[in-house]
């Protein structure tokens, strides 16, 4: 079973060695590596094309201008061969045995996609105390949690996603204006809905923080009226994609966005403003939200009536203020 690993790359020439390195020392050898360059302004081409003529039958290096991550993914995509399609960010690294267990698990033939745990480490490859890209694990069908939960993301980024290629088939080429960044998701999103997603308990790779990357420097930053507005927009475009893809297919079902926690609760904070009838909705979904445990439901509803208490004393939010 030939495995075919898109790496997509921007500007990391610094992390890309690694992320080769760790394919090329995978205990399952029976596998291809397309390094799509989307047109970065360091010295990407030059470790590339080092790689291609070290290994030329087993790494190809393809080069475009920036179009961003929907492209580069449709492009690695364009290029593979293998019956398994496996995604590597250029900043990450795989655990040796990664494709072993891979191919292992796809002896299912009705499995269609599989994800992992990854561990989190920094620039220098130093272990962190970091859990949150390892995901939840969901203990029903992918595809019902996301209607449930209205596309909530709590699941590992690129490094952990590997997919069959009649599946991706359905789901590619994907739209480069709603998938330039964040095209992870519609891998997740889409083909939960073509079968069955299989998620391994097990760390098969490593996530490295660095500042750069995006979902890494989102975490813990404070987020300007820009951000969040650009955040929204982004949301509501991903579900877009989403719900396009499965009146594409002829699913019977639509997401809605209305029911994504991390949605309505992030724009009622930042609106800072008393809504009991948006509160009473949102204490609701955070009793029903399946990512939480019983603890956590009763730790995060009370966390978010006391702040919306302090919406009724508080001064104008900044939305109001700019408004007058």
């Amino acid at each position: 079973m030939l495995v075919s690993v898109i790496i997509s790359n921007y500007n990391y020439a610094r992390y890309l060695p690694a992320a080769i390195e760790s394919v090329l020392a995978q205990t399952y050898k029976n596998f291809e590596i397309i390094v799509v360059d989307d047109g970065s302004q360091d010295n990407s081409r030059d470790v590339i094309s080092q790689y291609q003529e070290r290994s030329p039958d087993q790494v190809k290096g393809i080069f475009q201008v920036n179009q961003g991550q929907g492209a580069a993914f449709n492009t690695g995509f364009a290029a593979a061969s293998g019956d398994i399609i496996a995604f590597l960010d250029a900043d990450d690294v795989w655990k040796p045995n990664k494709l072993q267990r891979l191919v292992e698990v796809f002896q299912d033939s009705n499995t269609v996609g599989v994800m992992h745990f990854l561990e989190s480490i920094d620039a220098e490859d130093k272990l962190l105390d970091k859990n949150y890209t390892r995901g939840r694990v969901p203990n029903i069908e992918l595809a019902k949690l996301i209607l449930d939960t209205g596309n909530s993301w709590c699941y590992p980024p690129t490094s952990a996603l590997a997919y069959r290629r009649s599946a991706l088939t359905k789901v590619m080429p994907i739209d480069t204006k709603t998938w330039r960044l964040w095209a992870d998701g519609c891998l997740i999103y889409c083909t939960a809905f073509l079968g069955n997603i299989k998620y391994l308990k097990e760390v098969l790779g490593s996530y490295r923080l660095h500042g750069k990357n995006y979902h890494a420097s989102k975490q813990d930053q404070t987020f300007s009226d820009k951000d969040h507005a650009s955040w929204q927009a982004a949301m509501e475009m991903t579900n877009q994609g989403v719900n396009a893809f499965l009146e594409r297919i002829n699913y019977p079902a639509r997401v809605n966005l209305m029911r994504n926690l991390d949605y309505r609760r992030t724009i009622y904070y930042w609106q800072g403003k008393w809504n009991a009838t948006e509160m009473l909705a949102i204490c609701g979904i955070i009793l029903r939200y399946p990512f939480y445990s019983l603890q956590e439901r009763v730790y995060f509803l009370f966390r978010f009536i006391v702040k919306s208490i302090g919406f009724l004393i508080r001064q104008k939010s900044p939305l109001e203020k700019a408004s007058t």
